[in-house]
């Protein structure tokens, strides 16, 4: 806190009579829901900018995570494309069909006599063969008339070659590469301390020489990259799919990193993999994260392509990269979009737990999950996020390889992250242009007090602004976690609170409390 905010507010007996009156903070966006409304109680904050996941229908704060592409929005394709003009077979009318574009009419084809007028008045001889043979014609053409109606009315019985292929086919649960009986049974398996980690490699932007081209880096990374297809909790894999979103294998024996809003945030979500051969296989989850977005699934499966990590932390602006995924997804499984590095440490809201990568390589619904890779074909970060509205394109986002690492192997080691504090709290920043023209100090505004929490019925009330931590000044919410970040479950901090007079009967003023933090699991 500034001296000047120290002389004014500083006043050793604070207002200990006054308890929690757990009315909401009034700018707290009601939109995040809090922990009665299925939020964790573990959620360290959970403010009006945070990212929404792309099931809900709002576009809070302008960020949308492209996930997950409704299974069925291929209803809507248009049967016109492709010369089909939305021509149904078994809709057929005879009195339509064209042949050399003269309308077929049987008595075009009977024979009329012409009197022969260099025979001397005297009626023609009648030729009995002629009548025969036209006859005979209009018989055949008559059997070809009825062949080619019988055709088109039962295309099913004959070659199926008029059909396109590359409509997409929703009809039913089955996928274009075999039926749900044919799957594997989902693995019964759970967290794993001596499962598969993540180890990354660092890679030098300068190294030119093992760069690849679009291609081969694409050939080297598109086979650890698959669809993912979720269903809701509790029910069967038939018609009831949620989304698709996409993956990457992190080892041979099947271990898959996604996105955690990829599978609903929910370890009991149905899942199945498409992998990029096009051999599927029913997953089980081993854990979620909600604070970073990861995720980690298991499928029964040997001898899988693994993807190589890079270290992200050597990355530069202007780099080229690539993303590898399922925009739309399985009907574009395992296309490939290349832009650069637009940014590093990025933060897209006030949730700080992730500094993002920003690229403007092209990331669609369904993307989520997947690869952004480096020139060399390596992982350096999972696409998670783009910015939507009407004058913004090529801004998405990934989480860093390293971030993904640390996140992950946790998720395998023991099906959560073990060792992540949190005050159980949640808040928002009080902004620069808010600080001066209140005359209040910038810092940590807090909007709620989770039960568990140490601070849950103290002297610390909704609306008291966080400004430090153990003495280290704090001016956002963001630098509020960074600074959260050391500490572990079952430490003790001392923080500094400002409470204004719009929060107290009396003059504004600053105190202390010691606070304990509880563990922060992320589900």
């Amino acid at each position: 806190m500034s001296d000047e905010f120290e002389d004014m507010y500083s006043d050793s007996t604070a207002d200990n009579s006054e308890k929690n009156s757990g009315n909401n903070y009034n700018e707290y966006n009601s939109q995040n829901g809090d922990f009665t409304n299925g939020s964790n109680e573990n959620d360290f904050m959970n403010n009006s900018q945070n990212m929404p996941p792309v099931r809900h229908s709002q576009n809070n704060g302008g960020y949308n995570y492209p996930q997950q592409r409704p299974y069925n929005d291929y209803n809507s394709y248009n049967n016109q494309q492709n010369g089909y003009n939305n021509m149904r077979y078994n809709q057929y009318n005879p009195n339509n069909f064209n042949l050399n574009n003269q309308n077929y009419n049987q008595n075009n084809f009977s024979y009329q006599y012409q009197p022969n007028m260099n025979n001397n008045g005297k009626p023609p001889k009648k030729h009995n063969g002629m009548k025969v043979a036209l006859w005979c014609v209009s018989s055949v053409l008559l059997v070809v008339i009825v062949a080619l109606v019988i055709f088109i009315i039962n295309p099913d019985k004959n070659n199926n070659s008029l059909i396109d292929d590359n409509i997409p086919n929703n009809s039913g649960a089955e996928s274009s590469y075999g039926s749900a009986s044919s799957l594997p049974d989902a693995p019964d398996v759970s967290a794993d301390e001596n499962g598969p980690q993540i180890s990354t490699e660092q890679t030098s932007y300068a190294e030119t020489s093992s760069a690849l081209t679009a291609n081969s880096a694409y050939k080297k990374a598109s086979p650890s990259v698959v669809c993912i297809t979720s269903y809701e909790a509790g029910t069967d894999y038939t018609l009831t799919e949620s989304g698709e979103g996409s993956g990457i294998i992190i080892s041979s024996d099947g271990y898959i990193a996604t996105n955690s809003h990829v599978v609903d945030d929910s370890k009991d979500t149905g899942v199945m993999v498409t992998l990029s051969t096009g051999e599927q296989y029913l997953g089980t989850i081993i854990g979620i994260d909600t604070k970073t977005d990861l995720a980690v699934l298991k499928i029964s499966a040997e001898n899988l392509t693994k993807a190589d990590f890079a270290d992200s932390d050597g990355l530069v602006v202007g780099q080229e990269v690539y993303a590898i995924g399922n925009p739309g997804g399985a009907a574009f499984s395992n296309s490939l979009t290349k832009g650069a590095v637009s940014a590093l440490n990025r933060v897209l809201s006030s949730n700080g737990y992730v500094k993002y990568i920003q690229t403007d390589a092209a990331i669609n619904p369904g993307n989520s999950g997947g690869a952004l890779i480096n020139e060399h074909g390596q992982v350096i970060g999972i696409n998670t996020a783009k910015l939507v509205g009407t004058d913004y394109e090529g801004m998405g986002f990934a989480i860093p390889s390293n971030t993904v690492a640390n996140i992950v192997n946790k998720l395998i080691k023991y099906g959560y992250v073990n060792d992540r504090g949190t005050l159980g709290i949640e808040g928002t920043t009080c902004t620069l242009y808010a600080s001066k023209t209140n005359n209040i100090p910038q810092g940590m505004i807090i909007t709620k007090i989770n039960r568990k929490s140490s601070l849950y019925g103290t002297i610390v009330k909704e609306k008291d602004i966080i400004t430090a931590i153990n003495d280290k000044t704090i001016k956002d919410s963001t630098e509020f976690i960074d600074e959260m970040k050391q500490y572990k479950p079952g430490d003790k901090v001392t923080l500094t609170l400002f409470r204004s007079s719009e929060n107290t009967s009396g003059k504004p003023y600053s105190y202390n409390v010691d606070a304990v933090l509880i563990e922060d699991r992320g589900e």
